[in-house]
């Protein structure tokens, strides 16, 4: 037999059929309530819980907040030489990412002409600059301890 009205015929089939799966869900959801009883966790358990999922530290990346958490850590301050083994040798050494090296008279007399001297360069590296970042990555590091470092890798790159 052909229907005239095919589209008739199949929004009311679809809407049995969709009536059929709601009713279906609705009688899973009863059933589920009434066979699984409502229960309390273990106060024990909980607490065992939580202490295997509480995080194991934090990350600072906000470098002003890393500069107050480092200032709360009281130091001897470093010596010039201290900073750059622990911090400025890493790339000025090798040139990493166009660090200029270390003892590059042309590289350093180029640097400090165009930046300011001694203080343009120092705040250049309190700032940061391209891939370096504030303070050499020494968060933790002075500003007199910065200009001690960057005076002494001028020093020994003879200007």
């Amino acid at each position: 037999m052909e229907h005239k009205d095919h589209d008739k015929v199949f929004f009311a089939t679809f809407g049995a059929v969709l009536a059929a799966l709601g009713a279906f869900f609705v009688i899973c959801i009863v059933a589920a309530r009434s066979l699984v009883p409502d229960s309390q966790p273990d106060p024990d358990a909980v607490v065992k819980l939580e202490e295997r999922i509480r995080p194991v530290g934090s990350a600072v990346t906000d470098p002003a907040a890393l500069v107050k958490v480092a200032a709360k850590t009281a130091r001897e301050p470093y010596t010039a030489d201290q900073v750059l083994e622990k911090y400025c040798n890493a790339c000025h050494m090798a040139g990493v990412m166009g660090a200029p090296k270390e003892g590059d008279k042309a590289a350093w007399s180029a640097r400090a002409a165009a930046d300011g001297g001694l203080d343009g360069l120092t705040a250049i590296a309190i700032k940061g600059k391209n891939a370096m970042p504030p303070r050499g990555g020494g968060a933790d590091l002075s500003d007199d301890e910065v200009k001690a470092a960057v005076g002494a890798m001028l020093k020994k790159s003879g200007l």
